[in-house]
């Protein structure tokens, strides 16, 4: 099966995968992401597959609290605004609940990530997404 996402972001052997093959793969599969980058978002996040990063708990937190910062003057009223929720996204990323200042240097190290907009909008972590959303609609096809 001929699998463009696995032949453009994927490492060489990747490019006949099927989309559950690629959400099963090892983080270390996706282009851009080493073998060390992979210990390090295990260790952080206790992730190893692509999948289990697209759906880890800490990532959807920032990618919701990202969304939120974003368009929180638009959803709430004047008198529940606030110049805090703008700034939401620009947090560390240790400051979400569960993600301690070690697991923040893992992030920092493996991926660049230092605040939670960084963290939800990562381009690895939309690569996992949409390997996996792919791998569901398969499944259902």
């Amino acid at each position: 099966m001929f699998n463009i996402l696995g032949i453009k972001y994927f490492d060489k052997g990747y490019e006949k995968s099927s989309y559950a093959e690629l959400a099963d793969a090892p983080i270390s599969g996706i282009k851009g992401v080493s073998q060390d980058d992979a210990v390090d978002l295990e260790r952080a996040f206790k992730v190893k597959t692509v999948g289990e990063l697209a759906t880890n708990k800490y990532v959807q937190i920032a990618q919701a609290l990202t969304a939120f910062s974003n368009i929180s003057t638009e959803v709430l009223d004047k008198k529940f605004e606030s110049k805090e929720f703008k700034k939401l996204k620009d947090q560390p990323v240790s400051s979400i609940s569960g993600i301690s200042k070690k697991d923040s240097e893992l992030l920092k190290k493996a991926l660049g990530i230092d605040t939670i907009e960084e963290l939800g909008e990562n381009k690895y972590v939309k690569i996992a997404q949409i390997v996996t959303m792919m791998a569901a609609l398969e499944s259902l096809l």
